[in-house]
């Protein structure tokens, strides 16, 4: 294993670990899972950790690869002391399965190709699934580069798939088998939730798991960001409520609800919706608006995350919407909302219901219901002495999810994998 200080005057680990992330996603593009590994990755860098990361060129949500990358087959670069080997692929955000499934082999082809080189001996082959196509792909290179494989589960595939679209069962056999083959196949399974990695134990007893769960920075996240020059721009009085949603417009998200509510609640002046983010669901929502000639609901385009903080603290309530019961799910939006002090609508049947419910942090409606969505707004609205009460405890729970320790979590998970301790900790 290789030694080295820290970068920064963070406290080192006692013994420096070269970790491959293999990841479709990272920054420039936006979204949870570019987000989340980021920050894992440089903060493991900072503390003194061999990071290198292979991921494919920029492309996501838009389906279009990002100026400055197209037309080239490999590109490395150094983010905050990350080394970052970007490699081609055929981009694609549509809704059909036959162009995704294209662009995910791509990737899984070039990452092989081009992505190794200068690789050289890793201790840890970190795999973020899904896609489940990548699991094969950092199986080679795990055991190309003598390392111990983490699979990294960030939705429990294909099982939350099924409650959103229906997989042929030719396909839904190939994805179970790749979904065994990963864990058997793994040194140590992970889960961003504690529910995800116990349903991943109790049908695969005799796999390793833990969990690194996810977070948010407390300082880009924080209810100190809240902006009335931003609301104004949104058209808000001072009086009026904000309700937001800053993601991915996807087909797991059904955000067609927000819509059905935006209609439900025109007629209340006080209410104004807000949906910042992009999205294979994008044009689709915005024919809904147009066709409804709704003026309560504005779509912001997707933006930096280190501006998202901004607008999510601007918000008098958050929407994490999901099309259907996905358990074992805590989109990342939560921790960021928590950090801003937002109450929250959540939908049931995910661990962030379980969250809310059990810290009184907003409320929790049925997936798809429109009536109930609507009332939930209308309740909170008519109640400002409990959203700043829930705004307060909001922030006190985030602190539970500080990036820091999360990333102290995992680099203990890491060290004892490679010194062959039990993986037994905080996380």
């Amino acid at each position: 294993m290789a030694e080295g200080p820290p970068r920064d005057g963070t406290s080192p680990s006692p013994t420096a670990l070269r970790i491959l992330f293999l990841t479709q996603n990272f920054p420039p593009e936006i979204g949870a899972k570019a987000a989340r590994l980021y920050e894992l990755a440089r903060r493991l860098a900072a503390r003194g950790h061999d990071i290198r990361v292979i991921t494919a060129m920029p492309n996501y949500p838009t389906g279009r690869v990002f100026e400055g990358f197209r037309g080239r087959v490999r590109v490395e670069e150094q983010i905050e002391g990350v080394q970052v080997v970007r490699t081609w692929l055929k981009p694609s955000n549509a809704v059909h399965a036959l162009p995704r499934l294209l662009s995910y082999l791509t990737f899984v082809s070039t990452s092989l190709l081009f992505g190794m080189r200068g690789m050289g001996r890793r201790d840890i082959v970190f795999i973020e699934s899904p896609p489940l196509f990548l699991v094969p792909a950092g199986l080679m290179i795990g055991r190309i580069a003598r390392a111990r494989i983490v699979m990294n589960v960030s939705d429990v595939w294909p099982a939350t798939a099924l409650n959103v679209i229906e997989i042929p069962r030719i396909s839904l056999q190939m994805l179970q088998r790749l979904e065994r083959f990963g864990y058997e196949k793994s040194d140590l399974v992970t889960a961003t939730t504690r529910k995800s990695s116990e349903s991943i134990a109790s049908r695969f007893p005799h796999v390793a798991t833990a969990v690194i769960p996810g977070g948010t920075d407390l300082e880009l996240f924080h209810p100190s960001r809240r902006s009335p020059r931003l609301r104004e721009s949104l058209g808000l009085g001072e009086d009026d409520f904000l309700v937001g949603y800053c993601g991915l417009y996807g087909l797991f998200q059904g955000l067609e609800v927000v819509i059905g509510a935006a209609e439900r609640l025109r007629g209340d002046a006080r209410i104004k919706f807000v949906l910042a983010g992009d999205g294979p669901t994008r044009t689709a929502l915005v024919d809904l608006v147009t066709k409804a000639r709704l003026d309560n609901v504005v779509f912001k385009e997707a933006m930096p995350r280190e501006e998202v903080g901004e607008l999510v603290a601007s918000f008098d309530v958050a929407l994490v919407p999901l099309a259907a019961e996905q358990p074992g799910r805590m989109p990342a939006k939560v921790y960021e909302t928590l950090a801003c002090g937002v109450p929250m609508i959540v939908c049931e049947g995910c661990e962030a219901a379980t969250l809310v419910t059990d810290q009184g942090l907003g409320r929790v409606v049925e997936p798809s219901n429109v009536e109930a969505l609507a009332e939930a707004i209308v309740d909170l609205l008519g109640d400002p002495a409990e959203v700043k009460h829930i705004g307060r405890r909001a922030r006190e729970v985030a602190k539970r999810y500080d990036l820091e320790e999360v990333a102290r979590g995992a680099e203990a998970t890491f060290s004892a994998l490679v010194g062959d301790v039990p993986v037994d900790g905080p996380y």
